[in-house]
């Protein structure tokens, strides 16, 4: 995928993730519902191409990148199963302690996005400066 194509979709999914964030605001849960169970495909979807990706082109970037995505992965199952298992036992104590953990998680996401947001900007200009000296060597030599 294009880099520009790459930071299309990364910005169509900023946008997905201020109308989550807008609908927590409202607390429309239904809605709030359908967009975890949406996203949830989405991401497993995901991992599973950056894994194949990784066996077949291996490298340490890649590796370390999907040993990053199986991390986040297992702990999105964890949470996940967690509050399933809240859900059933209806125990407010347990219901406000995942709660809490599940905000603290996806605050340490955003968080987390916002540097690899950074690092990837932070990429693109250095591989632009390098390309840059490239050419510039390839037309002096």
């Amino acid at each position: 995928m294009a880099l520009s194509d790459q930071l299309t979709d990364l910005a169509n999914r900023t946008k997905q993730l201020e109308g989550s964030a807008a609908a927590a605001r409202d607390q429309d849960r239904k809605k709030l519902e359908q967009q975890r169970d949406t996203l949830d495909a989405s991401m497993q979807k995901q991992a599973q191409k950056i894994k194949t990706e990784v066996k077949a082109g291996g490298g340490q970037v890649r590796s370390w990148w999907a040993d990053t995505t199986d991390r986040i992965e297992q702990r999105r199952a964890e949470l996940r199963a967690k509050m399933d298992k809240s859900k059933a036992e209806h125990e407010a104590k347990k219901a406000v302690r995942n709660a809490d953990d599940a905000e603290e998680y996806a605050s340490n996401l955003v968080g987390l996005a916002a540097y690899v947001t950074d690092a990837a900007e932070y990429a693109v200009i250095d591989a632009a400066i390098a390309r840059s000296e490239a050419d510039a060597i390839a037309t002096t030599g």
